[in-house]
């Protein structure tokens, strides 16, 4: 497994400048602080003026291991830059969606994620 690199934000006051880079993207599988916790999600949109992103939380599988969305129990986050604890490796594909009575001929796909990195202790695994 590789170790997942350490976010290069300062602390979450920081504002950038409007010719400043943010490392940050859209799409980037990020651990972000969540109250007293860690949790995983993917970057939605970024907020360069106000110094924030917006996160949409994932849950790990049990059964296969990846990453969904959790779309359904837990919205999206708006998190301050410097709460962003790590940027991810993660591979991104799409699956047919396995519920057949709202999917019976197989036409929807759900995304999911597959991070190879260790993630740090105390990172929200569940919905």
């Amino acid at each position: 497994m590789r170790p997942a690199r350490p976010a290069p934000i300062v602390a979450s006051s920081h504002r950038a400048g409007a010719n400043e880079a943010v490392d940050v993207m859209e799409w980037d599988v990020v651990v972000f602080r969540d109250g007293d916790g860690l949790s995983v999600g993917k970057v939605e949109s970024v907020r360069v003026d106000d110094g924030t992103c917006v996160c949409q939380p994932l849950f790990q599988e049990e059964d296969s291991g990846v990453w969904l969305e959790a779309t359904y129990t837990r919205g999206a986050k708006t998190v301050q830059l410097g709460d962003v604890a790590a940027i991810l490796d993660a591979d991104f594909a799409q699956r047919m969606a396995p519920d057949r009575v709202s999917n019976p001929h197989g036409e929807h796909a759900e995304d999911f994620w597959e991070i190879p990195a260790d993630l740090p202790d105390g990172v929200r695994r569940g919905e």
